[in-house]
């Protein structure tokens, strides 16, 4: 009967492997301390290239990286999102056993400024349910509406805070959860508290949702300076922080024929010129419709654009278009860039 259970244990919380991760946190400690920072910013970071169907258990130990982030050295992992994707879903789970990583995440542009940061607000302790064990998880959407714009999210990057490692994490105790699922009485045991540690199990799942609707986590944030933690800070920032969490790039109203052509994104990934001001707001619903011989003169000029390599203009008129009725600017866009990049 034990071995039963054990089996089940591993089916249910794949830690079994990982032990000398999860159950050294003095070693972890020792190791963080005698630990040099690997890189002089983020841009150096080794970021590896993950799919949109990325689906895997990272370890993050002694072998990892490190860097001294602003809150404190870190063990890290850093990967490169898809781009040529439609919107993505992405879970991080750090697996709870004797210890836990608990995860803090920085998101970047494509010119490594930083888009948000998904820290408490995002990340909650969920009990073990079926087979996914005990764990600290966030779930949190990005946004791929214009592919190739150099605003979109394109890095991430997987760290412990040091100011969390004093912390612990209170699980629920196996026995109170077996006690619900029974409809029986709890028997009082105390809940686990799970020291965190600087090294850890995480689980991390891509998915593309771009035939979805209704996301959960939507988030539409501002972008500051590029050596500026975000923060929202216009009152629509923080309206929209009350909201779930997906970052939302659009091509502003205000974005002339002139700013398009400052704002030229090359086919061959070049990106914003340094001193370029790209500012993300909401384009506004049209209820008007377009005439037949006007969409089909707009999609020409996207796609004529698009072949030129000026992404830029492309978008522009794809968001122009819209707010004039367009039901096929956007799709046409999407096409034109995913064709120029074969």
């Amino acid at each position: 009967m034990l071995g039963a259970c054990s089996t089940m244990d591993d089916l249910v919380v794949p830690t079994s492997q990982y032990k000398a991760v999860l159950d050294n946190r003095q070693q972890a400690m020792d190791a963080l301390s005698q630990a040099n920072s690997c890189c002089a910013n983020v841009a150096n970071f080794p970021y590896t290239a993950i799919p949109a169907d990325f689906d895997s258990l990272v370890v993050i130990d002694g072998s990892s990286p490190v860097y001294q982030f602003a809150d404190g050295k870190s063990f890290f992992a850093a990967y490169q999102l898809p781009q040529n994707s439609g919107d993505l879903r992405i879970s991080v789970a750090a697996q709870i056993d004797k210890t836990v990583f608990k995860p803090k995440i920085v998101m970047l542009d494509a010119q490594f400024r930083v888009t948000r940061v998904i820290d408490d607000s995002i990340f909650h302790y969920e009990p073990q349910k079926l087979l996914d064990g005990d764990r600290i998880e966030g779930v949190f959407s990005v946004d791929r509406t214009y592919i190739g714009n150099p605003n979109n999210e394109t890095y991430m990057i997987l760290y412990t805070p040091y100011d969390k490692l004093g912390e612990m994490t209170k699980t629920i105790s196996a026995a109170k959860l077996m006690a619900k699922s029974m409809a029986v009485v709890d028997p009082g045991m105390p809940d686990p508290e799970i020291p965190h540690s600087p090294w850890g199990l995480i689980k991390i799942s891509l998915a593309d949702v771009s035939s979805e609707t209704g996301l959960a986590n939507i988030f539409k944030p501002t972008y500051g300076p590029q050596d500026t933690a975000y923060r929202p800070k216009s009152a629509e920032a923080v309206a929209a922080a009350a909201a779930p969490n997906k970052l939302q790039v659009v091509v502003p109203a205000e974005l002339t024929a002139a700013a398009a052509t400052t704002a030229t994104v090359a086919a061959n990934n070049a990106v914003v010129a340094p001193n370029a001001q790209v500012v993300a707001q909401p384009v506004a619903n049209s209820s008007a419709t377009m005439l037949a011989e006007t969409e089909q003169m707009y999609n020409q000029m996207i796609l004529q654009a698009v072949q030129a390599g000026d992404i830029g203009k492309a978008m522009t008129l794809a968001a122009e278009a819209e707010r004039a009725g367009s039901a096929s600017a956007k799709n046409t866009f999407i096409q034109a860039v995913k064709q120029s990049q074969h």
